[in-house]
């Protein structure tokens, strides 16, 4: 549902937050999701402000039960790393700031405050949180920004899923844990299959970042009239998906297949592995590729 709208960016209310919002109510701790709503909005505030400065598009705040997710598309052109780095980090230092400066005001104010330890304290614990390096957390955008100069924005944006599952995975088998001894509530476990589904969703774009990232890089070391060459070797039944990881984006790519016997069985362009790929067909083996011509 959305809520409003600040100049052209949607707040947009997750229909799963309102419902819980109801499940407070009749707790009877409606304040204090009254308070970790204003911290969420403040964090993901953040993320839209300064991804604004860096000149990133931004389409979107939506929150949902456990957090937020500011939705931002990148500039054309570069990867735009250090940028995503930065965006990230405003994040959690946002919590941080936020958390310090309620603890400062509210002993400043009053000796004690429950309500100020609360706001501190959850502060500080989605700060601290959202520096997990995995996605879609806050750490695990800064993990794949330092990563991807290595290895690749796919490759980084894999690993970065990775360890979102991981957590989910932590956080699930904890939850239980803690149910059976009757010393937590399910909450980690809903926590838990959010942060799974929501890394699932950054998995999916995978393929297309590999070939975002492949050709800014063929655009960058190739003339549009001539270039060099690199050539490959594989067995026949080497897939398509997992030989195209091998292919360089600085050369035309050439692949010589051959059979278990090491007998060569033909000569494979990168232009007839990539049209074959783009028909939606990654496990289709070489051998296969060479006998369809």
């Amino acid at each position: 549902m959305k809520i409003g709208r600040l100049e052209n960016i949607y707040i947009i209310l997750n229909d799963y937050f309102i419902l819980l919002l109801g499940v407070y109510f009749l707790l009877g701790v409606l304040p204090q999701a009254l308070l970790l709503f204003l911290s969420i909005v403040w964090h993901e505030g953040c993320h839209a402000v300064v991804a604004r400065c860096f000149g990133w598009q931004v389409k979107s705040v939506e929150l949902f039960p456990f957090g937020g997710v500011a939705r931002l598309q990148r500039p054309s052109g570069s990867l735009h790393l250090r940028s995503e780095v930065i965006i990230a980090l405003a994040g959690p230092l946002a919590s941080f700031s936020l958390s310090a400066i309620a603890f400062l005001t509210g002993h400043a104010i009053w000796s004690y405050s429950p309500w100020f330890d609360f706001f501190c304290q959850s502060n500080l614990i989605l700060g601290c949180f959202n520096l997990w390096p995995g996605l879609p957390l806050d750490g695990g955008r800064i993990y794949r920004g330092l990563r991807a100069s290595k290895v690749g924005l796919a490759q980084a944006t894999l690993e970065g899923v990775n360890g979102g599952k991981l957590l989910a995975f932590i956080l699930g088998i904890g939850s239980i844990i803690g149910f059976y001894l009757q010393c937590t509530d399910l909450q980690g476990l809903a926590l838990a299959l959010f942060i799974y589904f929501a890394a699932q969703q950054e998995g999916n774009v995978v393929p297309y970042m590999f070939w975002q990232d492949f050709w800014r890089r063929r655009n960058k070391y190739n003339s549009p009239k001539s270039g060099k060459v690199f050539w490959l070797y594989s067995y026949s039944e080497l897939t398509l998906g997992r030989i195209v990881k091998l292919f360089s984006p600085r050369a035309f790519n050439m692949v010589a297949v051959i059979n278990s016997s090491g007998r060569f069985e033909g000569m494979l362009t990168e232009t007839e592995i990539l049209e074959e790929l783009l028909a939606g067909k990654p496990n289709t083996t070489l051998s296969n590729l060479l006998e369809n011509r």
